[in-house]
């Protein structure tokens, strides 16, 4: 009896691999490149309109209606250490979100999805776990991949920028001048 066609091509075709890749957002930060699983990131929005909040620490931009849903938009880069840039054209941000909780984190610019295997470990630990180590997508790009729920544990226990609390690195930008009282 002749076999059928269709079983010998499934039975030749290459078995798949045992496991499979997992994707990833990557997004400019600081002038360098950072990855969020997509499992922790929901989208990318365009920032049209950002209402301040009084009183609300240096980190927190604002809030922003998304489908009805008010949305904190956060500034991350100082936790990570990194200079805050300007946006890539029109302003942007990471919507990432952890259990019940979401946060848009502005970001420079999109650069794409890559698809991965493993995260190398940081070379050196992290404060609060925010950095998993480091993303080599399977083109060979690489980029710091970022915990996202970590990140927002982290900016909503940020304490304002005038406390001394440690959890907001400083902007170590130019030093300004000593104020004199009477002057």
């Amino acid at each position: 009896m002749p076999a059928d066609v269709s079983t010998a091509a499934v039975e030749a075709a290459p078995a798949p691999e045992a496991r499979l890749s997992r994707r990833a957002c990557v997004v400019m930060l600081g002038g360098r490149p950072f990855a969020v699983d997509v499992v922790e990131a929901r989208e990318v929005v365009m920032l049209d309109t950002t209402t301040p909040v009084p009183g609300a620490p240096a980190t927190l931009v604002g809030v922003m209606n998304l489908r009805g849903s008010v949305l904190p938009v956060v500034e991350a880069r100082p936790a990570l250490g990194l200079p805050v840039r300007a946006a890539i054209g029109p302003p942007r941000a990471l919507v990432l979100a952890d259990g019940e909780h979401r946060a848009a984190i502005l970001i420079e610019r999109v650069l794409g999805l890559s698809a991965f295997d493993d995260v190398q470990p940081p070379a050196e630990p992290t404060p609060n776990g925010l950095v998993l180590g480091e993303l080599v997508d399977q083109a060979g790009e690489h980029a710091t991949m970022l915990h996202g729920g970590a990140l927002l544990r982290a900016v909503r226990t940020w304490k304002p920028i005038a406390d001394s609390s440690p959890a907001v690195p400083a902007d170590p930008g130019p030093e300004a001048p000593a104020h004199t009282p009477g002057a």
